[in-house]
């Protein structure tokens, strides 16, 4: 044996992978019919679990039959037959192995030379990465959180289903903008901008954030930066999840104590006013009796104690009624038909002032179950205050109705001077008016009749721009 020979040979035994080469055999019409084992290395012996010897000299149908369950048989007579050689990933179970193997054919003489190497590990190890990306992506786009993957400068790479169902935006109009651009106000994008640079990451950021439509959701935020990629260009994952409907329970669980406590305060100012109450009134109207009619200023005065005492009278029984759940006679109506009703009686003093009255009825809304007179009451509260917000000749009252979701809104804006900010967590408790003359109550009672009917309240007012009701009643 030649050294050249001998390198071959001793390159052919020491591969790390399985070589074998093979001869064919022909039936008299020259089909290939079976291959016979020419050569096998050691590899090969180790990854066929069988010895060369037992191998050579016999026939691949008789020692692997395995093969022609594969397909693989029919692949290297193409092989031999076209000269073209094969490469494939094949899964090979048979014998007495259960393998992947990366294989490899060329044609030799009037056979072939096969290579193969096992793959089963890797296989197995890319399947599981393939089954954990899977799990991963699934969790990506079917979570009900908004998820999201934006660059250096916040604007929207990938986004999940969930963020264009949440904030209304397609695809190709979110990845137009950046995070910043959904932030309501802008200091709180400072905020949060400042302190994701502090820490590298912000958890449960709470914010206003504002959806296609322009619709204000209350949202936390958490954003992480995920490590540079390839390029080095930072990324960063962000989870935004909804809780507007929390909020709005949570407010509405608020409210329902404040008025559930000033019931409380009412009933025991009630108690302790009335009754002294009706004692002055007995004392003065015995006084009246016993004070001689010539005594100067006597009428005056009794009159100035009576007026006084009905005037706290009154005021405690207003605090009473504001504050009590309303006991409601319920009829199933349009809302569009009560807010009419409800506007006519102010109509007047909005053609005395030369205001404008806009008005926007959806058609059709469903049927809702109303107390006519309670809401009508709670309506002339709201337009009331608006009408009295703004000024002659440029005022413009706006109504509208319209319906979202499981709800009809009522939303009644004015252009009057509007609310500071620090009033509106104030702005339905008793006794809190910015009025002169006026004793805080009508709110309050708007308030308990829109809660008794299970609807809510959100305004939204900016000084010296005007102030917007947000009356939601449920269907």
């Amino acid at each position: 044996m030649s050294k050249t020979e001998k390198l071959l040979s001793s390159v052919l035994e020491n591969a790390p992978y399985g070589i074998m080469t093979f001869k064919s055999i022909r039936d008299r019409g020259g089909q290939i019919i079976d291959f016979e084992f020419l050569t096998v290395n050691k590899a090969a012996e180790s990854m066929v679990g069988m010895r060369s010897q037992d191998m050579l000299g016999s026939t691949m149908t008789k020692i692997l039959p395995g093969n022609m369950k594969a397909g693989l048989f029919q692949r290297y007579c193409k092989v031999v037959s076209t000269g073209k050689p094969m490469s494939l990933e094949q899964h090979y179970k048979g014998e007495q192995f259960d393998k992947w193997f990366r294989i490899n054919a060329e044609k030799f003489e009037d056979g072939f030379v096969v290579s193969f190497l096992d793959i089963t590990e890797f296989k197995g190890r890319t399947k599981a990465l393939e089954q954990s990306e899977s799990r991963y992506r699934k969790l990506f786009f079917e979570s009900m959180d908004a998820i999201f993957i934006a660059n250096n400068e916040l604007l929207f790479m990938e986004i999940n289903d969930a963020m264009t169902g949440i904030f209304g935006y397609t695809l190709e109009q979110i990845r137009l903008i950046s995070l910043k651009d959904l932030f309501k106000d802008e200091n709180d994008f400072l905020r949060f901008n400042q302190e994701f640079y502090k820490h590298d990451r912000v958890e449960e950021f709470e914010a206003e954030l504002i959806s296609e439509g322009g619709k204000i959701k209350h949202c936390v935020i958490n954003l992480v930066n995920l490590s540079p990629d390839e390029d080095l260009i930072n990324s960063y994952q962000g989870v935004i999840k909804d809780i507007s409907r929390k909020k709005k329970a949570d407010q509405e669980i608020l409210w329902a104590e404040k008025l559930s406590m000033t019931g409380k305060i009412a009933r025991s100012i009630a108690h302790e006013v009335r009754n002294p109450l009706t004692n002055l009134s007995l004392a003065l109207e015995q006084l009246k009796d016993e004070v001689p009619e010539e005594v100067e200023d006597a009428a005056l005065y009794f009159n100035i104690i009576k007026r006084n005492a009905d005037r706290i009278g009154t005021l405690v029984t207003e605090l009473l009624d504001s504050s009590k759940p309303k006991s409601l006679q319920l009829k199933q109506q349009s809302l569009n038909d009560v807010v009419k009703e409800s506007v006519e009686l102010v109509a007047d003093r909005i053609k005395l002032q030369n205001m404008t009255l806009i008005e926007s009825y959806h058609e059709p809304l469903p049927m809702i179950a109303l107390d006519l007179d309670q809401i009508k009451i709670a309506l002339l509260n709201i337009f009331i205050n608006a009408i009295e917000a703004m000024k002659p000749d440029i005022g413009v009252l706006r109504m509208s109705t319209y319906q979202e979701e499981d709800e009809i809104i009522l939303e009644v804006s004015d252009n009057g001077k509007g609310i500071p900010k620090e009033n509106l967590s104030k702005l339905f408790e008793p006794f809190f008016t910015a009025k002169k003359g006026g004793m805080g109550l009508g709110l309050t009672t708007f308030q308990n009749i829109i809660q008794s009917h299970l609807g809510s309240v959100k305004v939204v007012s900016e000084l010296g721009a005007g102030t917007s009701f947000f009356i939601s009643f449920p269907i």
